[in-house]
């Protein structure tokens, strides 16, 4: 019998509106000019964007083959290295990696029913939690809290927080053990067949497959096989029972 349900975020409870190649090259931009213009940073703007594009598709490129997190605000840091910034530029990583993910965090908006749904299973009293494979914690925890899904997501984890990557079991079994459940309890629910499917299997779970906003990578994955599929998590109380 299902307990406890942990949800993917994106593609799953949430939708980004927009080309995410062009807010990510933006993004790079944007960064890039706020340290020349708002923090007085003494740089090549276009280099430094160049630059923080090259490490963040370097470090994701590199991420599925180990399974450790590459981290947004590393990719800052290494880019200001490779154009020769000055030391200074590094204690603002934190900060530019906000910027950076601006116009993505205001890009993103809630499936329909999805909110809703998650209410009625916290109301059925699924323990409820999410894992989500993100360059930015802070980023994960700032959309958890825009579309109110706080009060009934615990824990809220990201692969960026914990370092683990899905399919990792690692972080799935976490989130096991910190509800007291038993892992074939626990149904994992998310758009990817190689890190939500795949990472429940090797974690001992059920993996339930989102095809509301399907992730073009599963074209490449069709062999790790989903306990269930739904059009959107609106179905899910009727699945986990079945399950």
């Amino acid at each position: 019998m299902i307990q406890g349900v942990i949800f993917d975020l994106g593609r799953t409870l949430l939708e980004f509106k927009g080309d995410m190649d062009a807010v990510e090259t933006q993004g790079a931009q944007r960064v890039a000019a706020w340290f020349r213009q708002k923090k007085r940073i003494k740089i090549d703007v276009d280099a430094l964007a160049a630059a923080i594009t090259a490490a963040r598709n370097d470090g994701r490129a590199r991420a599925p083959e180990t399974l450790q997190e590459f981290r947004m605000r590393d990719g800052i840091v290494t880019a200001l290295r490779m154009v020769d910034a000055p030391a200074r530029a590094e204690t603002l990583a934190e900060e530019a990696t906000r910027v950076f993910f601006r116009h993505e965090e205001d890009g993103h908006a809630l499936i329909p029913g999805a909110l809703e749904t998650v209410k009625t299973l916290w109301g059925d009293k699924f323990r409820l939690g999410l894992l989500s494979n993100a360059t930015d914690d802070a980023l994960i925890q700032r959309l958890v809290n825009r579309f109110n899904l706080r009060p009934y997501l615990s824990p809220v984890f990201s692969s960026a927080g914990l370092g683990w990557q899905k399919p990792s079991a690692k972080p799935f079994l976490l989130i096991a053990e910190r509800w007291g459940i038993a892992p074939e309890n626990i149904a994992v629910v998310g758009d990817t067949l190689n890190a939500d499917i795949l990472g429940a299997h090797n974690a001992g779970m059920r993996g339930v497959l989102v095809t509301y906003s399907e992730s073009p990578s599963n074209d490449a994955h069709r062999d790790i096989i989903p306990d269930a599929v739904v059009g959107s998590v609106v179905q899910l109380p009727t699945v986990l029972r079945q399950l």
